[in-house]
């Protein structure tokens, strides 16, 4: 029998001349099927509308099949609960949507020229869609993250299969997702070792005279010679206050005696995320700085301590808000952390209205914010949940870096 060159590969041995860098195995895409399908018979579930079109949330397809969904049309699938994955989306006439090589548990690989800016070509797709929902006669049909989810894809579905029973299936997926196996959690590391390469370089490029976007610029020129998919450079630079952003607003000029907030954010080859941030002074810290800073740092050595498994993502929030209460900053008003994978965010976040519990090998990210009036410090590791609580993974040494 012959063996794929993909089954032959140890997971993460990266070939970088290769027609494809990603070290996820058919090993790995075998025990994601099998675990979602088993989960939908239990729920009685006989498909799952999926899809995909922004890279750093593309999770709900590329979970499933090694392929980027973030190009300019989405991807359209249905996972059904037996059988490969059936995708849908832009192609040549009598064509597939994916490269077949890639198609690895995949059942139906439809192609055709359309555009989700042009209406009247989406027929075409979802025609097809209702062939295949009537063909394996699905009537109790999941809703994956539904904010996401386009209206036509469900209206499709909802119009055209008679007696048809739509169903949220948001946390039986995300329990699935955000417990990773050991091949996962090889690439996470992986991810922090990228990451901390990243940061080691950068001492000799953070400079006064240069825009903000400069900067990101030479930082996703490293990146990419590292071979990271999905890039999220975000920097600001100020004093005393120094809180990043996204590249479009990046146009500031760095100055002497700045402080930069420096968050690196990119995806790997395979997809995984992770994140890698530290306060930069371009001269000697004020003591309030390195006051804020140490607090960050301090907060963040306790909320990896308290999550352990069983523990309700949503108690970290709590923690955090006494302890930014007994020193006088703002609370937290967003998120401070989540897990992550194929999607730069995944479930749980900490915040006040998840339902999800911590659980062992959960890959993590956890940056809190210590704000006052004017000065903000940030500091953000990535981290992997054992019975013991959140175990940092990065290297890169804490503190602020001074240039």
């Amino acid at each position: 029998m012959k063996i794929s060159i993909r089954e032959e590969v140890p997971s993460m041995q990266l070939n970088r001349y290769a027609k494809i860098v990603s070290p996820t195995s058919h090993k790995e895409f075998d025990r994601r099927h099998g675990a979602v399908q088993a989960k939908m018979k239990e729920k009685g579930i006989e498909g799952i509308l999926l899809y995909g079109s922004y890279i750093r949330q593309c999770g709900a397809i590329r979970y499933f099949v090694d392929f980027p969904t973030g190009g300019t049309n989405g991807l359209y699938a249905i996972m059904p609960d037996e059988g490969g994955l059936a995708l849908f989306g832009h192609g040549h006439v009598n064509s597939t949507t994916i490269p077949k090589e890639l198609a690895y548990r995949v059942d139906i690989n439809f192609g055709y020229p359309y555009a989700g800016i042009a209406g009247f070509t989406l027929p075409h797709i979802f025609d097809e869609v209702v062939k295949y929902v009537k063909k394996r006669n699905m009537k109790r049909i999941g809703l994956y993250r539904t904010g996401m989810l386009p209206y036509d894809f469900v209206r499709t579905i909802a119009d055209n299969i008679p007696g048809v029973e739509l169903v949220q299936v948001d946390d039986m997926l995300d329990e699935i997702m955000a417990v990773k196996s050991e091949e996962e959690l090889e690439i996470c590391r992986y991810v922090c070792k990228v990451h901390d390469q990243i940061y080691a370089a950068l001492p000799v490029l953070v400079r006064p005279g240069k825009r903000e976007k400069d900067l990101t610029n030479e930082i996703q020129k490293i990146a990419t010679d590292l071979d990271c998919e999905g890039l999220n450079i975000m920097i600001g630079a100020g004093n005393p206050m120094a809180h990043h952003q996204h590249y479009f607003f990046q146009n500031k000029v760095i100055q002497e005696n700045d402080y930069i907030d420096l968050l690196v954010e990119v995806s790997v080859a395979g997809g995984y995320y992770g994140e890698l941030s530290r306060m930069w002074s371009l001269s000697e810290p004020d003591e309030e700085m390195i006051e804020l800073n140490k607090h960050s740092m301090e907060v963040q050595d306790i909320l990896a301590a308290a999550a352990r498994p069983g523990v309700p993502a949503a108690k970290l929030m709590e923690i955090l808000h006494d302890y930014q209460k007994e020193h006088g900053y703002k609370l937290e008003d967003r998120f401070f952390g989540h897990s992550q994978g194929l999607d730069l965010t995944q479930r749980p976040l900490y915040a006040y209205d998840e339902n999800m519990l911590l659980q062992e090998n959960m890959f993590i990210s956890i940056h809190p914010a210590m704000e006052n009036s004017h000065m903000w410090a940030f500091n953000t590791d990535n981290y992997i949940i054992t019975k013991e609580g959140a175990v940092r993974v990065n290297q890169t040494p804490r503190g602020i870096f001074r240039v």
